[in-house]
């Protein structure tokens, strides 16, 4: 899968789980993804959104309450909050 079908496959309504879960695996090991494409995992429950939720957290070098699993955020409004509000651009 491309990146560009990954974008697509992310943000499809009418896609699958396991398709899901291959663009965020494309999307989270790509190093030309947007911080957009991985807010966008973020709508998918599950496996997608954690790979994601993750990679986010590399990326933007957010701090964690702790080191428990319960500590990562999975939303995908607090994530764009959080962009938002420290000016990050979610086309980088």
């Amino acid at each position: 899968m491309t990146l560009q079908q990954a974008r697509q496959a992310i943000r499809d309504d009418h896609g699958g789980f396991s398709e899901w879960v291959f663009a965020a695996g494309v999307l989270t090991s790509c190093q030309d993804s947007s911080l957009d494409d991985l807010v966008a995992c973020l709508k998918r429950t599950g496996l997608p959104s954690e790979m994601a939720a993750t990679t986010l957290y590399l990326r933007t070098k957010r701090r964690r309450q702790d080191d428990t699993v319960a500590s990562i955020i999975l939303d995908h409004d607090d994530w764009a909050a959080y962009i938002h509000a420290h000016n990050l651009d979610l086309s980088a």
